[in-house]
């Protein structure tokens, strides 16, 4: 048996490298190599590699949307990630996208290639070996050569003509997520034999696996709602349970899939509710996804700003209008939650110098409300730690007037200091005088403008606290080596 293997990264030593490592491995491993994720892509679709090793970062497609884009056509697809960024993020949504591994090219070693590739061959190999037809000894249908030879015309058709579903008749698809390795699967197998023999056959009842979820087939030409009801009756233990709409072609089943898969992903929104029909999620209104957007900046800002309360209230809040969503924005709302977390977990272990080891994922949109808070409480109290009440309230002037001509002697007025005390307090606590911090201060605010923004230059100075354009251009220069017009062009 054989492990085909693709190996995708545009530094060609790397690429080289892993791809001799492989290689040497094993003979049973077949590998290949594209530059860029594109082509990698292509590659794919035409050979249905067991396994992908990716860098992150590339030119075009990314190694995380090629993941994206890959688990949704051939979900058994194992990915292990290659990068050179040590970042928190990456990581985390590496894993949440179903990564296998995460490895720093810094840190990879041969004998760490050939631990992952013997573990997935194992998997394989067992997996192949306790199946007869696609089935395993459990009565639980693998569709794993489903997603391989779909595209071929009349395979599904086939492949359910093969395993006993009806011609013709309505069938619906449930969906929860995979539980453990062949008892889960049992249950929910033994559960479709007990029904199938209650119906006195009339209905056709069948479970299914992929890599991430379990699914059960039930199909009859008459009440089908009482089979649903039971189905999930059984299976709300296992969380929310997606219910496809009704179809009567085999060969639709793929697309059957899809929903049953889009409404169990409703269930990260609602804990409460024991089934989600993919036609209730067509008829929901649609979000507004650019005011989300425009609102995860001005959260972003203010934690950039150290406005933590004003930070956590509307981070509160943006959670708490992302409601279920419509069908087609089901998976942007998830990763749009998901990405929330990940860009407050950074902003939360850069202020207060650590890296979290810590890859878990949340899992629904409450625990991603929760963390959220959690953070930034920790980051709002870090900082009030770090800093006398006078210099915090003395910062807090700053972030609320750096948009004003103000001075150092001001400052220490507010906070009835001397300008010579405060100033000596100020670098003390702060670790850099008062005039270098409200510079950097202003550009960081003024970055933020130029990227995310089209107010022209002048009007982002004035806005920053700088009413002569060609100061603003001059300072902007000395701290950041290019003009604001060069670092706007290269945003875009």
């Amino acid at each position: 048996m054989k492990l085909n293997i693709l190996v995708v990264d545009d530094e060609t030593p790397i690429c080289d490298w892993l791809v001799y490592c492989i290689r040497r491995a094993s003979e049973d491993y077949v590998v290949s190599a594209a530059s860029n994720g594109e082509e990698a892509y292509e590659r794919i679709l035409e050979r249905k590699p067991d396994m992908v090793f990716t860098d992150i970062r590339m030119p075009g497609m990314d190694g995380l949307e090629l993941m994206r884009r890959t688990l949704e056509v051939l979900p058994y697809t194992v990915f292990a990630i290659l990068t050179n960024y040590a970042e928190f993020s990456y990581a985390k949504q590496a894993v949440s996208l179903g990564a296998r591994e995460y490895f720093l090219k810094s840190e990879l070693r041969a004998s760490d290639i050939e631990a992952l590739l013997a573990r997935v061959m194992a998997s394989k190999t067992a997996k192949i070996q306790d199946k007869v037809n696609d089935v395993f000894p459990s009565g639980c249908i693998d569709l794993y050569e489903f997603y391989h030879t779909q595209e071929e015309p009349g395979f599904a058709d086939r492949f359910w003509e093969r395993h006993g579903m009806w011609k013709e008749v309505p069938y619906a698809l449930l969906r929860v997520a995979a539980g453990g390795w062949m008892e889960e699967w049992r249950k929910i197998a033994d559960m479709a034999e007990e029904l199938r023999r209650a119906s006195g056959g009339t209905a056709y009842i069948a479970a299914a696996s992929e890599k991430s979820s379990d699914y059960v087939i039930v199909q009859t030409g008459q009440n089908m709602e009482s089979y649903v009801s039971t189905l999930v009756a059984r299976l709300k233990e296992r969380g929310t349970v997606g219910i496809s709409t009704l179809q009567t072609d085999r060969g639709n089943f793929a697309a059957a899939i899809k929903e049953a898969a889009c409404a169990q992903m409703a269930g990260f929104f609602d804990r409460q509710t024991e089934a989600i029909r993919y036609e209730t999620l067509c008829r929901r209104p649609p979000l507004d996804r650019q005011a989300f957007q425009n609102r995860k900046q001005e959260i972003l800002a203010f934690i950039n700003q150290r406005r933590y309360s004003e930070a956590a209230a509307l981070t509160d809040q943006w959670f708490g209008d992302i409601r279920i969503p419509q069908a087609a924005d089901v998976k942007w709302a998830v990763e749009s939650c998901q990405r929330m977390v990940l860009a407050i977990e950074e902003a939360y272990y850069h202020e207060i110098a650590k890296q979290s080891q810590d890859l878990s994922v949340p899992t629904s949109v409450y625990e991603c409300r929760e963390r959220c808070a959690r953070l930034l409480k920790g980051i709002s109290l870090n900082y009030s730690r770090r800093c006398s009440p006078s210099i915090t309230a003395a910062l807090d002037y700053i972030h609320n007037h750096y948009g004003e001509d103000i001075s150092m002697a001001e400052v220490a007025r507010q906070i009835y200091r001397s300008p010579e005390y405060f100033s000596r307090q100020f670098k003390e606590e702060v670790g850099e005088n008062f005039n270098a911090y409200l510079t950097l201060y202003r550009l960081d605010r003024a970055q933020e403008l130029l990227d995310g923004t089209d107010l022209l230059i002048t009007e982002i100075g004035e806005r920053v606290g700088y009413s002569t354009p060609g100061y603003f251009s001059k300072i902007y220069k000395k701290y950041r080596g290019i003009t604001p017009e060069q670092a706007r062009m290269s945003k875009k």
